[in-house]
C-alpha cells in the first residue's frame, strides 16, 4: 500500500510539475513576443519618420528648384525680345509653386499628378 500511495505522489507530482512548467514557459514565451513586438513596432515608427523627413527634404528642394526655375524662366522672357526680332515673341511658362498640407503631400507621394494643359492631341488622319 505504500508503494501504491509513493507512486501516485509521483505521479501527481509529476502531473502537477509539466502543467505548472507549460504555465509558466507559455508566460514567458508570451513576454517575450510582447517585448519582440514592441520593439519591432518602434522601429516601424522611426522609419516612418525618416521616410516623412525624406519627402519633406525633396518637396523643399523642389519647391527651390520651381522657384529658380522661374527666376530663369523670367529672365528669359525679359531678355528675348533683345536678342530675337518682334516677329517671335514666344514666352516661356512661369511656374508656380503653393504650399502643400499634410493630406496634400500623401497624396502627392502616392500618385503624382501630371496636367498638359497646352497640349492638344492630333488625329491619326491629320498626320
Amino acid at each position: 500500500m505504500e508503494w501504491a500511495l509513493t507512486l501516485a505522489a509521483f505521479v501527481i507530482g509529476g502531473v502537477f510539475g509539466y502543467v505548472s512548467h507549460t504555465l509558466l514557459a507559455k508566460n514567458n514565451h508570451h513576454k517575450s513576443n510582447n517585448e519582440q513586438l514592441e520593439q519591432t513596432q518602434l522601429e516601424l515608427s522611426q522609419y516612418k519618420q525618416e521616410v516623412s523627413d525624406h519627402f519633406d527634404d525633396h518637396y523643399k528642394q523642389l519647391a527651390e528648384l520651381s522657384a529658380q526655375l522661374s527666376k530663369v524662366n523670367q529672365q528669359w522672357n525679359d531678355a528675348a525680345p533683345l536678342f530675337t526680332s518682334p516677329i517671335t515673341d514666344k514666352k516661356l511658362p512661369e511656374l508656380t509653386t503653393k504650399s502643400l498640407e499634410s493630406t496634400d503631400k500623401a497624396a502627392l507621394i502616392k500618385a503624382p499628378a501630371v496636367k498638359e494643359d497646352n497640349v492638344k492631341e492630333q488625329s491619326p488622319e491629320a498626320a
